[in-house]
């Protein structure tokens, strides 16, 4: 294997290529751009190059010319290579440390070692090079034992040199982050990780990027790197670099990448290629490659004859499911840290399993109450800290998923985004169970069919959660469909609860609906509770009082009679 790399012999580039290829051939190049030009001559099979560094970050002129080079050329990323800097200190063989009065190295490397120097060699010279390997060449050139270079301990078997000591970097977890390439586009692999990078010109207009961003994050592809650079010919404006877990043929990273071709004003894929592995150790979450989406079975997902034996979701140490029924409990909306902390410790006291609590709240108005946001995910967090209780809590859009999985055990899809195909997607990519509202106009197929699209993507901790429907009654805020708890726990083997709060609208029958409920066959019910109901800022006509969910809680708990479990 030729491999071309920007240094000289002795250089960490060299290290790199040999790290990968023993036997390396290695074609030193004096400028990154003489890499490439040696690669597309075919004086080299491959290039290496340094793309980052640990301590001191983007290695920018790899950057600018990975756009010249492979923008508009056959040539593609194939390998990463991450190597462990350690510095050495060489002079000439019969030289001593206490003669030498100049130092040569990179500046950055110079920069690396310190506190070392300033220990050692108070004061010595120290001269910035272009190279390590290249302090060390004319260390070796000059034979002067006054002189001494800063660079990789192999570099004295090139020079001729004599290593006074090793490892004398200030932080010895510093690390050199290479990429390779060809002019082959490699094949990727399901079982080895991968990584593909990729540059994207983006309009200059407010949200651009974060919009990018979110294209990534609701498919739950990692991002594991991001840089800028100045685009050239519009000042002011810039390319942006991403690296991201997994390769071009992943259906979740497809399927942000033509998200994200519809967002840029141009898009470069540098190549989908092998991440760092070594010693046998398998890659970090961080770089392993996303699973794919399961093929069309040839039974829903969510039929019973899948899991005959019905499925127990689990919310931290609560099981829904498992023949004892679940209460959750809590306020429409989180108003105040203390008004949900004196609501949890109540529901708590009294027997709730879960806590629920709206941050952001979906309102028929957009003058009413909306929820805290993001400050009442933090007051929710509190209260689970107090009482241990885990928290069930809405999020309304795709974008919002990883921040309120962030805090939430339990993440409520609410009626009114049954049939948001986005974020059903990006909820079943979110590794948190699921609580899916039935819509008021839905029926129960469509139900059914908007819980398949979070199980198609991977995840089967799904609680189907009947809340009521429209009808022509108008006594009641909706009609609770007791036929569809009954039914679905027919036709799929996911747990279904009940919300009498929002079907009946009024307090005074939820603890009614709730046992009815329970014996329809439910696995358990989430009910609204305030401390003051009166003034509560959201639903509190159907929320109950501290005292009558107590009451209500004792009365679920004291097993009163109800269905068997069908």
């Amino acid at each position: 294997m030729r491999v071309a790399i920007q240094g000289t012999r002795g250089s960490f580039s060299e290290a790199a290529a040999r790290q990968q290829w023993a036997d390396a051939e290695v074609v030193a190049c004096r400028e990154v751009g003489d890499v490439v030009k040696a690669v597309r001559e075919g004086r080299a099979d491959t290039g290496c190059l340094a793309i980052e560094n640990s301590l001191v970050g983007s290695i920018t002129p790899t950057y600018d010319l990975l756009q010249e080079a492979f923008g508009d050329s056959k040539l593609y990323l194939n390998r990463e290579i991450l190597l462990p800097v350690h510095h050495a200190i060489l002079g000439v063989r019969d030289g001593s440390l206490s003669q030498i009065r100049r130092v040569l190295s990179h500046p950055v490397a110079l920069g690396q070692c310190r506190s070392w120097l300033s220990q050692h060699l108070p004061e010595a010279e120290l001269v910035s090079s272009w190279d390590t390997a290249g302090s060390a060449e004319i260390v070796g050139r000059e034979n002067d034992p006054a002189q001494a270079a800063i660079c990789a301990a192999h570099a004295s078997q090139a020079y001729g040199l004599k290593v006074f000591e090793d490892r004398i970097e200030d932080d010895p977890t510093n690390q050199t982050r290479f990429l390779t390439f060809g002019s082959e586009r490699p094949a990727t692999s399901s079982t080895v990780p991968q990584k593909t990078s990729l540059i994207v010109w983006l309009d200059h207009r407010p949200g651009m990027l974060a919009a990018a961003l979110q294209a990534f994050a609701a498919r739950g592809v990692n991002l594991t790197s991001l840089q800028s650079r100045p685009e050239r010919s519009a000042p002011w404006t810039y390319r942006f670099y991403f690296d991201v877990e997994g390769a071009t043929e992943d259906p979740r990273l497809a399927e942000a990448l033509e998200g994200i071709e519809a967002l840029a004003a141009r898009i470069v894929i540098l190549g989908s290629y092998q991440a760092w592995q070594h010693e046998g150790k398998t890659a970090s979450p961080a770089v392993m490659a996303p699973p794919q989406q399961r093929p069309k079975p040839n039974l829903p997902l969510f039929d019973r004859a899948q899991r005959s034996e019905g499925t127990v979701v689990r919310v931290g140490s609560v099981e829904i499911g498992s023949g004892r029924p679940v209460i959750i409990a809590g306020p429409c909306s989180v108003e105040s840290a203390e008004m949900i902390l004196e609501t949890a410790k109540a529901v708590a006291s009294a027997g709730a399993d879960l806590l629920r609590g709206g941050a952001f709240k979906p309102r028929t108005s957009p003058y009413d109450f909306q929820g805290l946001g993001t400050k009442g995910l933090k007051f929710l967090a509190e209260a689970r800290e107090h009482t241990g209780l885990p928290i069930v809590t809405e999020v309304m859009s795709w974008e919002e998923v990883p921040l309120v999985a962030r805090y939430a055990d339990m993440l409520q899809i609410g009626a009114r985004n049954m049939q948001n195909f986005a974020l059903l997607r990006a909820a079943g990519r979110s590794g948190r169970p699921i609580l899916l509202k039935r819509n008021g106009g839905a029926t129960i197929e469509e139900w059914l069919h908007a819980a398949e699209y979070v199980l198609a993507h991977g995840n089967d901790q799904v609680v189907l959660c009947e809340r009521g429907i429209r009808t022509f009654e108008r006594a009641t805020r909706h009609t609770l469909d007791l036929n569809a708890v009954a039914l679905v726990r027919e036709r799929t083997h996911l747990p279904v609860i009940a919300d009498p709060s929002h079907a009946a609208g009024m307090r005074s029958i939820v603890p009614s609906l709730a046992m009815a409920a329970l014996a329809a066959g439910a696995h358990g019910v989430i009910v609204e509770v305030h401390p003051d109901p009166d003034h509560a800022l959201s639903d509190g006509a159907q929320s109950l009082d501290l005292t009558t969910f107590a009451r209500l809680a004792e009365k679920i708990r004291s097993g009163e009679p109800r269905t068997a479990a069908l």
